[in-house]
């Protein structure tokens, strides 16, 4: 079958599993998905979706997914040729649309020859009016920061073109993944697209200077990204501007029309608060620096004492969670009962991410592993010995229905514990004047930040 046909016939099954792994990437592992610039998408013709890789192949995914108006084509995305190890999912990954990229630090410089048939497959797609997925920075990082863009994905859009006679043309489209958090369940995924860029104008440029045609372009997209997404520059502070937009900049967001509890909102407000600071200590302020001191030892302070930073503001008191309490006892027996039966997809996801020191793949082995293998084998086990031990029907079908929504509250259930048992110990703390002096360092910082108008900024 030529590419044509694959990249536009696509079958019963694939359609299928594609809806099955929308409901479980939507609905049960994140909390919300949010997609942004969705018109931005062309619904025809040559597409490569370039985007920043901040979560190894929940990014993918989370792409894939988002994509919804090239419903006739297949989507194929490059990831690391390391998925592909083990035959079943390599099978599996290559069915749903992935293409292996190898890198040297991962697999070697003598593997670095395997990536022309990669690119060479990618072009017949494209040829074909294909969409395919590529990441430049051919790796990730858990910072939000934009990395150098390599220019292989020029050099595959270039000759693929020439192959055409320079008479394709070729979209390129710039896209960003953004996170509530990197790892856990139930957090927020969002999607961003920014204007296509077409890159036939470029033709008679790469006839001549093919270097300068792929650093235009490259420069073109890469700026495109980066005023999409947070862009932390000031890697030296990162921690501590990574605490304060998580803190202060809330109250900065909620100042500026901004709702920290959504995702778009959050980013919006999060790459001007940190474009306020990086232009202050650009101009050389002497007081950005002591305010970036503070602000670590803070940091430091809440995450040794495990406390939420949001209760210096709303600090717990007795009558506040004695009933969450209460509530968490008398829930106790349901949460059991959800744990046990998604106890197939929480062990092995843990027991795989302690030997894996690659934190950043945490989050792909738990959605991956859990929307291929282990939750389709917790459905299947739980309606099979459902209806031979009850020997009814009804009740198989009715528990097989109530799993995914056992799986949601068991992920629920665990991230408001969290959040009760760290009010408790900020409550502890709190009496015995353990916080006296954080309290006072974090009003410290605050009053700073207020000194230098943050609240005046807007980008």
């Amino acid at each position: 079958m030529s590419n044509d046909a694959k990249n536009k016939r696509l079958g019963i099954g694939y359609k299928l599993f594609r809806t099955y792994v929308r409901l479980y990437h939507d609905y049960i592992y994140y909390r919300k998905t949010y997609t942004i610039g969705a018109e931005n998408v062309p619904a025809e013709g040559a597409l490569l979706v370039v985007s920043d890789h901040q979560n190894s192949l929940n990014d993918a995914l989370g792409l894939v997914l988002a994509i919804k108006n090239r419903k006739k084509q297949k989507i194929h995305a490059i990831a690391r040729a390391d998925a592909f190890d083990y035959p079943v999912f390599g099978s599996i990954f290559r069915w749903i649309g992935l293409l292996p990229a190898f890198r040297m630090e991962h697999q070697g410089v003598d593997s670095l020859s395997h990536n022309t048939y990669t690119f060479g497959e990618a072009g017949e797609m494209l040829l074909h009016d294909g969409t395919v997925i590529i990441y430049p920075e051919a790796g990730h990082q858990d910072k939000h920061w934009l990395g150098k863009f390599s220019y292989g994905y020029l050099i595959l859009l270039f000759q693929a073109a020439e192959k055409s006679n320079f008479k394709k043309e070729l979209f390129i489209l710039p896209s960003c993944n953004h996170y509530s958090h990197y790892f856990g369940r139930k957090e927020d995924i969002l999607i961003k697209f920014g204007k296509p860029l077409s890159l036939s104008p470029y033709y008679e440029l790469y006839k001549t200077k093919p270097r300068t045609a792929c650093r235009r372009v490259n420069e073109l997209v890469r700026q495109e990204i980066k005023n999409m997404m947070l862009h932390i520059t000031d890697v030296d502070n990162y921690a501590a501007i990574d605490y304060l937009r998580n803190t202060y900049g809330k109250k900065y967001a909620r100042q500026h029309g901004y709702n920290p509890a959504e995702l778009p909102g959050k980013l919006l407000a999060d790459r001007q608060f940190t474009s306020w600071l990086n232009d202050l200590k650009a101009a050389g302020n002497p007081a950005v620096q002591p305010v970036y001191e503070d602000a670590g030892k803070l940091a430091e302070t809440i995450a040794r004492l495990r406390i939420n930073d949001e209760n210096f503001d709303k600090r717990p008191s007795f009558w506040k969670t004695a009933p969450a309490g209460l509530g968490f006892l008398l829930l106790a027996p349901v949460f059991l009962f959800a744990w046990l039966s998604n106890a197939l997809v929480i062990v092995p996801t843990k027991l795989i991410n302690r030997r894996i020191e690659d934190h950043m793949l945490h989050g792909t082995i738990d959605l991956i592993l859990g929307v291929l293998v282990t939750f389709p084998l917790t459905c299947i086990l739980a309606f099979v010995l459902t209806w031979i031990f009850t020997k009814s029907l009804i009740l198989a079908v009715g528990y097989l229905v109530c799993l995914p929504f056992l799986s949601i509250f068991v992920a629920y259930y665990e991230k408001a514990w969290k959040r009760w048992t760290s009010a408790i110990r900020f409550s502890r703390l709190f009496r015995k004047g353990k916080l006296d002096e954080p309290a006072a360092l974090r009003q410290q910082l605050h009053g700073k930040l207020d000194e230098l108008g943050v609240m005046d900024y807007k980008l």
